[in-house]
């Protein structure tokens, strides 16, 4: 009763370990990418509590 599986070969595994060669070789892209991100993600955070304290006005 083992939840774990052999993932070798289905499509999933090939295409997370294509993708994980990419990074491997283009790690500027992906810390650039992730900046991108997190930026992204500050500015709608900063976005929604500016509408919850503004919300009652």
């Amino acid at each position: 009763m083992f939840l774990i599986q052999n993932m070798e070969g289905t499509k999933g595994y090939k295409i997370g370990y294509e993708l994980g060669k990419w990074i491997y070789h283009h790690p500027i892209l992906s810390v650039l990418i992730g900046i991108v991100i997190s930026v992204g993600f500050v500015w709608l955070l900063t976005k929604v509590v500016k509408q919850i304290r503004t919300f009652g006005e």
